[in-house]
């Protein structure tokens, strides 16, 4: 049974829901761009849901960033296919969601308003770019 993810911006001009069968465990990834992106403790948290279950309010306010990935691996600086969402009035971000697996959406467990399940465990993802 899927559990409903309910969240927002900041500010309350977007509001989203969406369906997740993976809410945990949480990943957190380490990456420059997820670092840059989400602050706090240099990672961001991404939750894993079902793009199809994406509902979304307040589309107008929403934007799109790709990054710019410049690492050792990717020489010639290459633009992600990832697409952050986030809220152009407030600066939230929201979900990531990249074109590459069409079926998942990855909502930042920053923008989710539903609690959350305590994870029995935390997935951390790319490491090595850990500051």
């Amino acid at each position: 049974m899927p559990l409903l993810l309910k969240g927002s911006c900041r500010c309350d001009a977007i509001r989203f829901e969406v369906e997740s069968h993976t809410p945990v465990p949480f990943m957190l990834c380490y990456c420059s761009i997820c670092r840059k992106q989400q602050g706090g403790g240099g990672f961001a948290i991404n939750l894993g849901a079902d793009f199809d279950t994406l509902k979304i309010k307040g589309k107008r306010n929403l934007g799109v960033y790709q990054a710019k990935i410049e690492d050792d691996e990717h020489p010639q600086c290459e633009i992600s296919s990832g697409e952050r969402n986030f809220c152009k009035r407030c600066g939230s971000a929201l979900w990531l969601y990249d074109p590459t697996w069409p079926e998942l959406v990855h909502p930042f467990a920053s923008a989710v308003d539903t609690d959350l399940p305590k994870p029995p465990e935390k997935v951390h993802l790319m490491l090595k770019y850990k500051a």
